[in-house]
């Protein structure tokens, strides 16, 4: 074999095995699952947790709004045994008092959910995204109690979902948008934006009652959030970092549930077993 058969082999196999590049989905769910770290070690460690609250108040719609943005309709059964097992640690922990069940039910009500309303916004548009707004906002009171961030996360996931029409409308990847429809789902995301922030800072400040300053970190931080997500599209990140940061982000970002799962069970377990760590 010539040398340049072999260079050409050795180029062609090195090809095919170059790492994938980080996608911008990866520094999203990083990024969401370091604030939720936070989150759970002010409220389980913490006697003064207010800032790390207001933190934590930054992480979860970040997951809501890639479950509503992914076209997958899957919903993995283990989401359910996972919701099943950290509602009954939580559960445990407050001598078996009812608690708000664990926000994986929320995850797989929205998953399965999706393709439905999806299928609702492109053939009856603004009609369809106004009686989801208003079913949301009004049934706030009655979910609190009875999922995980109540429909607010749902709100979040339809804000996901407008903006994930949007950018397959604007790359020409969806068969059902033409120029009109394309000017929708532009406003339609917005909207829903302004609303999902809206009604989120309500909730979190009613649930909270964060002092001024507190309350306008997680204004900014919220804002700052819908933002970017507003320019949320999947795809290589312009940002590429070295190769061993590369591989801890593409980690983070195919294991990001397991991983809250995991620290979510680990502080409620050492704080059942070890009690003197509470605050």
């Amino acid at each position: 074999m010539s040398t340049r058969s072999r260079t050409e082999k050795h180029d062609a196999r090195r090809s095919t095995t170059a790492p994938q590049p980080v996608d911008n989905t990866d520094w999203l769910k990083a990024g969401a699952i370091f604030l939720v770290g936070i989150d759970h070690f002010g409220y389980f460690f913490l006697e003064n947790d207010l800032w790390w609250s207001a933190l934590g108040r930054v992480a979860a719609p970040p997951f809501f709004f890639l479950l509503g943005y992914a076209r997958t309709r899957t919903v993995p059964l283990h989401w359910i045994l996972l919701g099943v097992i950290l509602t009954l640690l939580e559960a445990w922990n407050a001598d078996w008092a009812w608690v708000t069940p664990n926000i994986f039910f929320s995850f797989a009500l929205i998953r399965a959910a999706r393709p439905h309303v999806q299928s609702m916004l492109q053939h009856y548009g603004w009609m369809a995204f106004a009686i989801f707004v208003a079913a949301l906002v009004g049934v706030l009171p009655l979910t609190a109690n009875l999922v995980d961030y109540g429909s607010t996360g749902w709100l979040w996931a339809l804000f996901g979902l407008c903006q994930r029409m949007y950018v397959d409308g604007a790359s020409q990847r969806s068969e059902f948008f033409d120029r009109g429809m394309l000017q929708s789902a532009g406003f339609m995301r917005l909207l829903a934006c302004f609303v999902t922030v809206g009604v989120y800072l309500w909730q979190e400040q009613n649930e909270h009652s964060f002092p001024e300053v507190q309350l306008a970190a997680v204004a900014i931080g919220i804002g700052a959030l819908s933002a970017s997500l507003c320019q949320f599209q999947r795809g290589p990140s312009p940002i590429q970092p070295p190769e061993a940061v590369a591989v801890f982000l593409r980690f983070i970002g195919r294991h990001t549930l397991e991983l809250y799962a995991i620290q979510l069970a680990g502080s409620e377990l050492v704080i059942k077993f070890v009690p003197a760590l509470a605050p």
